[in-house]
């Protein structure tokens, strides 16, 4: 424990006595007893405060090692490794007048929902707000509570093995630390968001990091994240298709990372062979010889399998937008446009519009960000005006800005 940590346990009460004199109460959940009992408590707070420990470094599914939670008026930490009855927690996740306030959740939301089935909702995300108010994009954590706060978040512990038990009282502050200081960020963030109005910018982002489909695995693009397949073409593709397929339902029964049971060279270099007989895949033995004495005749099935699909059904890479050389110089001024509207709204220029999105604008409006919400009122609808020539760019004293065209 560090010296100017000092901590104080009675009946699964903690206070945490920090330099200068913070102190901190928290509760060390253990039993079905006490989660029900906080989880209680906590429901008619309004909103609350939520981070997870994880690890995942040896199995497919992480394991859910801690789960802190904070209102205003308590902290608590909470043990899923002892703990058998979680209902009164998957209540709480649900509850349509709570607001469960997360920071980046994408890996807090999969980890609920595979442990309990559920999906927290309603949600607040302070990395989101905070981009919608001219933080950096991005921003993570830390900087955002030392540009809010001013407090400067330590880090020994970012490495710390949350499955191990007992926990250092140390180790526990550190995680508490993500939802202490959690809320006096959402709280100021909040404040903004309603001064400035823009709090229903962030509505349609928040109910899509809610969707159940957004962390459920789509088996037939697994291939997709191949290291090396864009190399792959025709058949290839079916083959490396079906070999991801059955690496990851290999990996989900066997609750293993992917690369424990076939890496993607393997996999890749399979595919180039397109086999058919087995004798087809003797010049990769030497190389990949652990993987072929376990799954060779695995491996020739799907080839062959791949080999029998109807070539309509292969799998394609995405067709690439060709952009024109006209359409590349629309799109440099049109980016020059969004960095003046990006600085006029202080708004960091990565919230408001990639390089990405100006080029679907240009090919396809109607699939791009810039032309929907938010970013279509104070972008998107701008940039229509200067493809029309109803807008211009021009220079005042090295400043680049927006004119009116030539009516």
């Amino acid at each position: 424990m560090s010296q100017n940590l000092v901590a104080i346990k009675q009946s699964g009460h903690y206070c945490i006595e920090k330099a200068g004199g913070l102190s901190v109460d928290y509760q060390y959940i253990e039993t079905s007893q006490q989660l029900a009992e906080v989880c209680e408590s906590m429901k008619n707070a309004g909103y609350c405060t939520i981070d997870t420990e994880f690890v995942r470094e040896k199995t497919y599914y992480p394991v859910l090692s801690l789960i802190q939670i904070a209102s205003e008026a308590q902290m608590a930490c909470i043990d899923p490794l002892v703990i058998e009855d979680f209902e009164p927690l998957i209540a709480l996740l649900q509850q349509p007048d709570l607001i469960k306030v997360f920071h980046a959740p994408d890996q807090d939301l999969e980890i609920l929902y595979q442990r309990f089935s559920c999906m927290p909702m309603p949600i607040f995300d302070t990395q989101l707000a905070a981009a919608v108010l001219g933080y950096d994009h991005q921003i993570g954590y830390a900087d955002l509570v030392r540009q809010i706060t001013g407090v400067q978040l330590e880090k020994k512990h970012t490495r710390a093995n949350w499955n191990r038990r007992p926990l250092s009282t140390d180790e526990i502050d550190y995680a508490m630390d993500d939802v202490r200081y959690l809320i006096p960020v959402y709280q100021a963030l909040k404040k903004e968001l309603d001064s400035k109005k823009r709090a229903a910018w962030i509505e349609n982002d928040l109910l899509a990091m809610t969707a159940v489909s957004t962390y459920l695995v789509e088996m037939s693009g697994l291939w997709k994240r191949l290291k090396g397949v864009q190399k792959l073409k025709g058949v290839e593709l079916q083959i490396a298709s079906n070999l991801c397929q059955w690496r990851e339902q290999m990996a989900q029964q066997k609750n293993l990372p992917r690369r424990w049971v076939v890496k993607d060279d393997v996999l890749i270099d399979v595919a180039r062979l397109k086999p058919s007989l087995l004798a087809d895949m003797d010049s990769l033995r030497d190389r990949h010889e652990k993987f072929f004495a376990r799954h060779a005749e695995t491996f020739l099935q799907l080839a062959r399998d791949a080999q029998n699909t109807p070539e309509s059904e292969w799998p394609r890479h995405d067709a690439r937008n060709t952009i024109t050389m006209n359409q590349q110089a629309l799109g440099d001024c049109l980016m020059a446009l969004c960095r003046v509207i990006a600085e006029q709204n202080k708004i960091a220029l990565a919230t408001l519009a990639t390089r990405k999105d100006i080029d679907s604008l240009i090919t396809n409006r109607k699939n791009s960000r810039l032309s929907q919400g938010w970013r279509f009122s104070m972008a998107g609808e701008h940039l229509l005006d200067f493809i029309h020539g109803q807008s211009v760019l021009g220079v005042e004293d090295g400043r680049i800005e927006i004119r009116p065209g030539v009516q």
